[in-house]
């Protein structure tokens, strides 16, 4: 089953079209438009724009059911045009000082 234009969006890194589905623990993976058979994500139609998809290399999984394609997850495709920074990028410190700034994570505001 081929995904139509209209339940296709861009990803945000190369541009390329992706298929957003929504796995079994309720989180978004992005898999290339095409059934591919060397995919390791079954994918399958709920409704309109909605595709959920299981991961074919867990622990007894079973293999793809008849209304079950293969996808491959956009992650193991993805070419990003511009490339990400690196540590070089940062200005260089003593070598008693720990860069902090990776580590840390982003904190939600409550309200």
């Amino acid at each position: 089953m081929i995904p139509l234009p209209r339940e296709l969006r861009q990803c945000r890194d190369c541009g390329e079209s992706v298929l957003i589905t929504v796995t079994r623990l309720g989180r978004y993976l992005l898999v290339d438009p095409r059934p591919d058979e060397r995919g390791n994500q079954a994918c399958y139609r709920v409704g309109p724009r909605v595709w959920h998809s299981r991961s074919l290399d867990a622990a007894g999984a079973m293999p793809p059911a008849a209304w079950e394609h293969r996808y491959v997850p956009h992650v193991a495709t993805c070419k990003p045009k511009k490339p990400k920074a690196t540590q070089e990028a940062l200005p260089i410190l003593p070598a008693n000082v720990t860069r902090l700034d990776p580590k840390r994570r982003r904190r939600r505001r409550s309200r």
